[in-house]
């Protein structure tokens, strides 16, 4: 397996990371019934690659760790984001 720098990155409401890479894990705080996260592959109309809608009863936060060698991106992580915030790991 091929060793690699992994980079973290906040996002919240949109934003993104403007280059291919996989995603390797998220931790996402977010806000009872209305938090949600998507994360699409080349821009705000691209493929969508992952989501997360919270869940109604409480605020909160859940770590996500990818399993292997995690999401591809080929193009970029765009991210569309709900009364939440979501640190991203990379790489």
């Amino acid at each position: 397996m091929m060793q690699y720098d992994v980079k973290a990155s906040t996002l919240a409401n949109t934003g993104s990371i403007g280059y291919a890479t996989r995603l390797k894990g998220l931790v996402i705080s977010y806000t009872a019934g209305t938090g949600s996260v998507v994360l699409k592959d080349g821009g705000s109309s691209g493929t969508i690659r992952f989501s997360f809608t919270a869940p109604a009863t409480t605020n909160g936060a859940v770590n996500i760790i990818i399993p292997g060698e995690g999401i591809r991106f080929d193009t970029s992580i765009y991210g569309a984001i709900t009364d939440a915030t979501v640190t991203v790991f990379y790489g």
